[in-house]
């Protein structure tokens, strides 16, 4: 298992069997999907590039404020925003401001800060997509998460990488996420780590800042144990979200009529035929996007001993190295 890294291609993890990972940051060409969000998020070439044109002209009338103005940036909100261009400023600017309210916790995330939770294997992408094209995140939030190798708060961040660099992708904008939140070795000294407020401030995360359209979480391998987890963290869900919660608990047979059984592995009774990508091997992968990360830590709202030149600079330099290297004409 290796990252191959070709000329004029994107990276990719090589799985073996031509099963590969990787993150396509390619725009949309296909007839198919360029049709799908059409209906589904009111995308056409003039709708398109009046809300490109109108959030560009929002994010520069906004005096403290800085984002990368490229159509590309902007896009990944525009997307799940239905390219209502104020809408997508809103959640621009909430993420921003939740990121100045717990600073301590969001600010300058890096993959290394977080080495130890993605080797353990709690993330995984899966190689291909489910029967309805979403892009599929695993999480073990069990026997593979180790307290002394990782906190909540780490937890947290790692989660924050994990769909903020898929969430730059158009296909995904398109189709979004389905989640397996595997819950199997859950111990209660994990669960006595959370707090309704930390269960608060995820929640908030997820519903208001994320620019991703999480279609499904499917929880498996759920026991009496998480009743009181999803206790803790029930209360916080919207309504919305809590319709898109599916407890399949073991019933892997019930997991491969929503997602497709060739998109599972074994660990579920799937038929792909090879294993998760590697932890130490993941890091070095995301790794190779790190930018995107400094991107996000560079934006947002300017404090009043910042300098919103500099910043701008900053922002602007980052997202021209970021087009560059992800081969985004």
């Amino acid at each position: 298992m290796s990252i191959v890294n070709e000329k004029d291609k994107h990276p990719y993890i090589d799985l073996g069997q031509d099963y590969k990972i990787s993150l396509n940051y390619a725009d949309i060409l296909d007839e198919k999907h360029l049709a799908m969000a059409k209906e589904d998020l009111r995308e056409t070439p003039e709708i398109r590039e009046q809300a490109l044109k109108e959030l560009r002209e929002l994010i520069e009338g906004e005096k403290n404020f800085v984002h990368a103005t490229d159509d590309f940036f902007l896009l990944s909100y525009l997307r799940p925003c239905k390219f209502y261009a104020k809408s997508a400023l809103e959640r621009m600017q909430t993420y921003y401001s939740f990121k100045l309210k717990y600073k301590k916790y969001i600010d300058n995330i890096t993959v290394e800060s977080v080495r130890n939770i993605i080797e353990d294997g709690i993330f995984k992408y899966s190689p291909l997509c489910d029967k309805n094209g979403r892009r599929i995140v695993f999480i073990q939030c069990g026997k593979s998460w180790k307290l002394d190798r990782g906190n909540k708060y780490e937890l947290f961040r790692c989660i924050q990488i994990i769909f903020q660099a898929v969430a730059l992708e158009p296909l995904t904008q398109i189709y979004g996420v389905s989640m397996v939140l595997d819950m199997g070795g859950l111990s209660m000294d994990q669960v006595l780590t959370f707090t309704p407020s930390f269960a608060s401030m995820c929640l908030k995360w997820a519903h208001d800042c994320l620019p991703l359209r999480l279609k499904k979480i499917y929880i498996v391998n759920n026991s009496k144990i998480f009743n009181i987890f999803w206790a803790l963290f029930g209360p916080f869900m919207s309504a919305k979200l809590k319709e898109r919660v599916h407890f399949i608990n073991q019933n892997y047979d019930v997991l491969a009529e929503y997602m497709g059984k060739e998109c599972l592995g074994k660990e579920y009774d799937g038929s792909l035929p090879v294993e998760h990508a590697d932890g130490k091997v993941f890091v070095e992968f995301l790794k190779l996007y790190e930018k995107q990360f400094e991107l996000l830590n560079a934006s947002g709202f300017v404090e009043e001993n910042d300098d919103i030149g500099d910043r701008r600079n900053k922002v602007n330099t980052l997202a021209k190295e970021i087009l560059r290297t992800i081969k985004v004409k």
